[in-house]
């Protein structure tokens, strides 16, 4: 798949998060800006391995967001040091290269990919993967849980595609529980997902 500027324009989606989430576009500037004001308020906690890991996170995303058809990224920046996640979420616009339906891409992620349907109306599709080393980092695993949305009126040749990244540094992984709770998390934003009303159907 790949961001394409003569796809099925993507109508105003809403996603409901915790309290101290913000939304972010995908330009250098508003990378820049978030992540001095991210390491302003990490860093008198005395937590170094949080830095490493939301630091690792918001470049990773706004890497991923300029090089595809970046909508938003999502990251917990003003909230407290007991309720901060090594997480983001990208939205990103996904098109089949010779503009025909997503079907064969979504029927390729149940066989080779372990993807399954998050919800009962069999909406958004949802699957996991796991990256041992980060691009460009040292020491890092990145737990990516993705969530494909089809974007109403296209006849599903597009899709918004969530993308939920889980930071953490091979010296100082976090606990089995911790991420599970993580990934709980995420499904549970990914599961507000709604498209503005008036959006084609």
């Amino acid at each position: 798949m790949t961001a394409s500027s003569t796809a099925t324009a993507v109508p105003a989606f809403r996603l409901l998060f915790p309290p101290g989430w913000t939304r972010h576009r995908p330009t250098p500037d508003d990378e820049r800006e978030l992540l001095q004001a991210m390491r302003s308020k990490i860093r008198p906690y005395g937590r170094p391995d949080l830095e490493f890991q939301l630091t690792a996170a918001v470049k990773a995303s706004f890497r991923d967001l300029r090089t595809r058809d970046g909508i938003a990224v999502y990251l917990p920046t003003e909230v407290s040091e007991q309720t901060l996640v090594p997480m983001t979420i990208t939205a990103v616009r996904l098109t089949e290269p010779s503009g025909a339906s997503l079907d064969g891409h979504v029927s390729d992620l149940f066989r080779q990919h372990g993807a399954e349907f998050l919800g009962d109306d069999h909406t958004i599709v949802r699957w996991r993967r796991t990256f041992a080393r980060l691009n460009g980092l040292e020491g890092g695993i990145n737990e990516q849980v993705n969530y494909l949305v089809p974007v109403p009126g296209s006849e599903r040749r597009s899709a918004v595609l969530l993308c939920t990244s889980i930071l953490q540094s091979t010296q100082e992984p976090m606990s089995p529980d911790d991420l599970d709770a993580c990934i709980g998390l995420s499904d549970v934003i990914a599961s507000t997902f709604a498209w503005a009303p008036g959006a084609a159907t």
